[in-house]
């Protein structure tokens, strides 16, 4: 009951905080201005209205969640820093995502011509782990495998950060007490055992009182720059993959790259070849089956073999 009542304050909070977002995107405005659009909003609950203080609490959590400065200058409240933030920063994205689907949630008459894909179970856990980041407090967590049936045994870790992929939430992090031998990248052995959860596996999470430091010196950006999605390339070595692409799936790859170390090599009428770097991975190795014969593994040899025996397999599955 605790957990579901936690939920619904932080969905509630979540709302208001796109709500203020998305109207100073729009323009600058006054107190009285986003007062009154307050009240005519359906996050009004017949209260006292947007009042000082409440604005000023909100201001700072989106600060603090987002990195989305408001400011009051000119008797108006200003973002300050949305439009120079990345394109593809996280807290670009994720407001732009809880946008839509709050922008959705108050257009009933238009749902059912608005399509979106749900996230399994991520914002259960999400907002706990963030204000946990944020704190930089362990949490403790149950956890169920797919190819398990019971839960885990209660486990505590230091959340690093998370990460969205495949229309699932992940979470990173520092696995305090290990009961199997964790396999990870040489090069992060400093940081202890790291381990990947995805939020729609954890059965249970609370937070404890124990603190802990973020390392100052480790970057989830790049520590996943040279994988794919999630899946961490443990004793596979980086290395330069090369792939052919057929024309007709050249202009689907060159605006949506399969991995941002993409490179187009060569082109021609016929195909384009596009080149890699990364620790090639199940995942990978998955997303290239998905393009059928429209890409081709050009190099290494090894993963040119895996690809034409998975194909052969298939083969040998659908032969009539």
């Amino acid at each position: 009951m605790v957990e579901l009542m936690y939920y619904l304050m932080a969905k509630v909070l979540f709302q208001h905080y796109l709500w203020l977002i998305n109207k100073l995107k729009t323009k600058p405005m006054t107190l009285a201005e986003l007062s009154e659009s307050f009240e005519r909003s359906s996050l009004y609950d017949g209260g006292k209205g947007l009042l000082p203080r409440t604005l000023y609490n909100w201001r700072e959590k989106i600060g603090e969640l987002f990195g989305i400065q408001i400011i009051y200058k000119n008797d108006a409240y200003h973002l300050a820093n949305f439009e120079g933030l990345k394109d593809n920063s996280p807290q670009r994205w994720l407001v732009q995502s809880l946008a839509v689907n709050e922008s959705v949630r108050q257009s009933k008459e238009l749902r059912n011509r608005i399509l979106l894909e749900d996230i399994p179970s991520g914002e259960i856990f999400l907002t706990a782990i963030i204000d946990a980041m944020k704190e930089g407090q362990v949490i403790r967590l149950t956890y169920r495998k797919f190819t398990e049936s019971e839960d885990s045994a209660p486990f505590d870790v230091e959340p690093f950060c998370v990460k969205v992929n495949l229309r699932r939430w992940y979470l990173l992090c520092r696995v305090l007490t290990p009961t199997a031998q964790q396999h990870q990248p040489s090069e992060y052995d400093c940081f202890g055992a790291l381990k990947i959860y995805a939020l729609d596996r954890i059965q249970t999470l609370e937070t404890t009182e124990q603190k802990f430091t973020f390392p100052k010196e480790f970057d989830p950006e790049v520590f996943f720059a040279s994988h794919f999605g999630v899946c961490i390339g443990y004793d596979i070595p980086q290395q330069i993959i090369r792939l052919k692409v057929a024309k007709g799936m050249y202009n689907y790859l060159k605006t949506l790259p399969l991995h941002p170390s993409q490179v187009e090599v060569e082109s021609t009428s016929e195909y384009a070849v596009f080149e890699y770097y990364l620790h090639p991975t199940i995942d990978f190795f998955r997303a290239i089956l998905s393009f059928g014969a429209d890409v081709e593994v050009l190099s290494p040899p090894q993963l040119r073999k895996w690809v034409s025996d998975e194909a052969m397999s298939m083969n040998h599955i659908y032969e009539l």
